[in-house]
């Protein structure tokens, strides 16, 4: 088969993926990683994790928050977030991915629920 035969290289399309599709793809991979907590609203009015991301030639820039809780180590929940959205970009568009920055912020921990007050 030749490129200019129907179903050649030349006769095919292209795919364009939009900076959206690549917002929401880095969102649910973010949101997927362990310690990664959901964070709707606050200070910010955002909804965490948040991603902004650019396509410019077939590569990904992206800036990633997101939320733990504390005392989770940042460092460790930054990294595994970073190669969760960078595996999640390639595998599901087939882009390149320049930079992933994360932002990690911590949320207060969680009361203990098993523990009540109790006033006499």
């Amino acid at each position: 088969m030749t490129d200019s035969e129907p179903g050649g290289d030349a006769t095919r399309g292209t795919l364009e993926v939009r900076e959206r599709v690549v917002t929401r793809i880095a969102e649910i991979a973010a949101g997927r990683v362990s310690g990664v907590e959901r964070v709707a609203g606050g200070l910010t009015a955002r909804t965490l994790p948040h991603v902004e991301a650019s396509v410019r030639s077939g590569r990904v820039t992206a800036t990633v928050e997101a939320a733990t809780r504390w005392p989770t180590p940042i460092a460790d929940v930054a990294s595994r977030i970073r190669t969760a959205v960078s595996e999640d970009l390639v595998r599901a568009s087939g882009l390149d991915v320049d930079t992933i920055d994360v932002r990690v912020h911590y949320v207060a921990p969680e009361r203990n629920s098993t523990t009540t007050r109790r006033v006499e």
